[in-house]
């Protein structure tokens, strides 16, 4: 059997779409397939039409939490609850192509642990695809050369079994499902796709959302940031004493500079990076506190079973 796992946030002009797409895939296929719908205590009527459309799919579920816990949650409150062999992780906004899904399930039965998707084209604004952009070149300078996360790919993936058991061991708070999966290892594969444009509703990847979810990617996968704050301040070091050499030179051998210009503009400088280095080291103690206090990554209210044979 092969779960399907589909976190959901105020998708209410998109869900019924969706089911009817899912649907129509995998109802020709020779695998048993349950799909997992985790609905991330939604403000609209998403839980009301998926209460409503489960009825058409067999070996379904609608996993209800009892707050807004975020997508990594509700990923995680989807695997704790499958069952299959293997896992598919993908949004319900048409976004991550159903028809996909048989491509997905051929490269695994080949022997391949995870199996994701690449974007080889997607309609977003130019402000997305610079902040991409500038994320994916910055993580790649600070994670390490044994993780690879291929820039392009989104969560829409599928895990073989023994890599699902090890991420749902992994109960950190501050979560990144692609980081984990690049911890994991094991044989992975991309296979290429031209993402569709979102046909109805909005997208909840703001440039808010994404400098969020990018901080807390960063932090959640690597340590680098904060280790770069003593080398700085030993490259900082030596740039001052630099020129304080270069200030005593032109003092005693030349006619000194007048005015406080340059020492004003120096003071500025080493202000402004102590405050970055304090709300980089700020970052990881916020995430440490948030660990610390061990609250659950996620509460469920309850389950909706439509387990039909």
């Amino acid at each position: 059997m092969i779960s399907i796992v589909v976190p959901c946030y105020n998708e209410e002009t998109i869900i019924q779409d969706f089911i009817l797409e899912i649907k129509k895939n995998i109802v020709s296929s020779s695998y048993n397939f349950e799909i997992l719908f985790i609905d991330n205590n939604s403000s609209d009527s998403t839980l009301n039409i998926l209460e409503k459309k489960i009825e058409d799919l067999t070996h379904s579920k609608i996993i209800c939490l009892t707050n807004y816990f975020g997508k990594e949650s509700a990923i995680l409150a989807g695997l704790d609850v499958a069952k299959g062999d293997a896992v598919i992780i993908m949004d319900p906004d048409l976004e991550d192509p159903p028809e996909i899904i048989s491509d997905l399930i051929k490269f695994w039965k080949e022997g391949f642990d995870v199996v994701y998707a690449i974007r080889k084209s997607e309609n977003i604004s130019l402000a997305k695809k610079i902040i991409k952009k500038i994320f994916f070149f910055i993580f790649s300078i600070f994670l390490k050369k044994n993780y690879y996360i291929p820039e392009n790919t989104g969560d829409f993936r599928i895990l073989d079994r023994k890599v699902v058991n090890h991420i749902i061991n992994m109960r950190e708070r501050t979560r990144f499902l692609r980081g984990l999966v690049s911890f994991v290892g094991l044989n992975q594969k991309g296979i290429p796709f031209d993402r569709p444009f979102r046909k109805k509703g909005k997208s909840k990847s703001n440039l808010s959302f994404l400098i969020d979810y990018g901080m807390d990617a960063m932090i959640s996968s690597t340590s680098m940031p904060a280790s770069l704050i003593t080398r700085f301040g030993i490259f900082l070091l030596l740039i001052i004493i630099f020129i304080f050499i270069f200030v005593l030179a032109n003092k005693f051998l030349s006619s000194p500079y007048q005015g406080f210009s340059f020492t004003i503009l120096l003071i500025l400088l080493l202000f402004s990076m102590n405050t970055i280095m304090i709300g980089i080291l700020g970052e990881y103690v916020v995430r440490i506190y948030n660990e610390v206090k061990k609250r659950p990554n996620y509460i469920v209210r309850k389950i909706i079973d439509n387990n039909k044979i």
